[in-house]
């Protein structure tokens, strides 16, 4: 839904959007590629570039990412569901681990929120 924000060695060299290729100029020598979105981004990836060589970086969402959001709906909408039939809190304990993984990734996981993979 949201552009991710491109730095190469620190500088913002520009955005692309999910699903997007883009191709960009930079000079030779070592440098380093981070990804961002919001506050979160991916691990510094570090590479070696010649003047002859292209270098192709996949960025995607936190590892696992494709199943655990439509769990995280599933699961959080039965227990509301359950809760409400059964009349029970106890009900209410399947989001506690859902909580403590997103807790992760936006706090202390940020700078492993995105995957940064060079094929």
């Amino acid at each position: 839904m949201r552009d991710y924000r491109l730095f190469i060695d620190g500088q913002k060299i520009g955005t692309i959007a999910n699903g997007k290729t883009k191709e960009f100029e930079i000079t030779a020598g070592q440098h380093s590629i981070v990804a961002k979105i919001d506050w979160c981004s991916s691990p510094e990836l570090t590479f070696d570039l010649n003047d002859t060589d292209t270098k192709t970086v996949l960025i995607g969402g936190f590892k696992n990412s494709n199943w655990i959001m439509p769990l995280t709906i599933v699961i959080i909408v039965l227990c509301f569901v359950l809760t409400y039939a059964f009349d029970s809190d106890y009900l209410l304990i399947p989001i506690i681990p859902i909580f403590l993984i997103m807790s992760y990734y936006l706090t202390i996981g940020r700078k492993n929120y995105l995957t940064m993979t060079e094929i």
